[in-house]
């Protein structure tokens, strides 16, 4: 989640545990701690994109690191005031960083990205697509909380409190348009006799209703949007699997092996003929901007000699990742069509 949202979750939830004892220290502090876990991306600094895919939301989001430097966190401020001569609660310091630390990797958990909640003892990708990365209005409901904070006085605690059951509600209430849009989806595909399919559904951008679609079997993969503001089947883009030794050897390489895990192995795969052999794609299908498969918004790519030998090592590509202010209006257009653009098909939901 981007880290606005992720700093004022960690001030709601401070301030909605301790606020009664510590004030807007709490929420202060809380929210400096619910964006701290980001400090992983300085760990890539000095690291591949690759590495880098691997690093970042690792062992600084684990469930397990909030106790351990919580606490720690918590009982520094403790001592800090015991010196200072002022009274304070160690369990509300250590309720104000604990639990913000750990509400930044269960928000993340709910973007389609991906979190390693578990590590450093399993490196499972735990998900529930329930909010894009940047959702403006789920940030307001935050910012509109901590905002009040200033004037609610000694009611504080209960205006953290309900913002934080309001926000809560938010999520769940994209966690269940996402199952819609998979119910949905395989209602249509049984219509149409696609059977022994697996079908997945993302959130987008900046909005909850549309929603990305990709369903796959072992023949083919299927690429589509809706939105749960105007149901209505889905335009499928349908692409064949490719199989190929130089998709093979992808699938080998270093680049191929992580990029796969960090997708979740929800990918798309191509090959294609060069003059020196041939290059082979691996896309990832939980973002893109049209129902092209091989379109995604990055991935990773080898190329191979005639005889499927590297011709270099495979890495990291970018494919069209802009987003234009025309872009998040049409955007938003698509997820709230108007009666005349009922049930339109939606192939595409941004600048391709």
């Amino acid at each position: 989640m981007d880290p606005l949202s992720q700093a004022l979750l960690g001030g709601v939830v401070a301030h909605a545990a301790a606020g009664r004892k510590l004030g807007l220290r709490a929420a202060g502090w809380g929210a400096l701690a619910g964006a701290f876990p980001d400090i992983d991306v300085a760990f890539g600094l000095f690291a591949d994109d690759i590495a880098q895919l691997q690093l970042h939301r690792g062992i600084t989001h684990s469930l397990f690191f909030a106790p351990v430097v919580g606490s720690l966190a918590g009982w520094c401020f403790w001592r800090r005031d015991q010196l200072k001569g002022e009274t304070s609660s160690l369990l509300n310091w250590l309720a104000v960083f604990v639990l913000a630390l750990l509400s930044h990797p269960l928000l993340d958990a709910c973007t389609p990205y991906g979190t390693q909640l578990l590590a450093p003892f399993s490196d499972a990708r735990f998900v529930w697509h329930a909010v894009p990365i940047i959702e403006p209005l789920y940030t307001a409901i935050l910012l509109g909380g901590i905002l009040l904070l200033r004037y609610a006085g000694r009611f504080g605690w209960l205006v953290s409190l309900l913002t934080l059951v309001l926000s809560s509600e938010y999520l769940l209430w994209g966690w269940a348009l996402n199952q819609q849009a998979i119910d949905l989806a395989q209602r249509q595909l049984a219509r149409e006799g696609v059977v022994d399919v697996e079908v997945y559904a993302f959130p987008t951008f900046f909005q909850m209703p549309l929603r990305r679609v990709v369903a796959i079997n072992e023949r083919q993969v299927y690429v589509g949007f809706i939105t749960l503001d105007q149901a209505c089947d889905i335009a499928w883009e349908v692409q064949t699997k490719m199989a190929h030794p130089a998709i093979d050897a992808l699938r080998d390489t270093r680049a191929g092996k992580v990029f796969h895990w960090f997708a979740s192995g929800i990918v798309a795969e191509q090959v294609r003929r060069t003059e020196h052999g041939f290059v082979a794609q691996m896309s990832d299908l939980r973002y893109g901007k049209s129902t092209d498969a091989s379109r995604g918004m990055w991935g990773v790519r080898g190329s191979f000699d005639g005889e499927v030998k590297a011709l270099g090592e495979a890495g990291l590509y970018y494919g069209d990742m802009s987003l234009s202010v025309d872009d998040i209006v049409t955007v938003w257009q698509t997820a709230y069509p108007g009666e005349a653009s009922r049930c339109a098909r939606i192939t595409a939901i941004a600048g391709t």
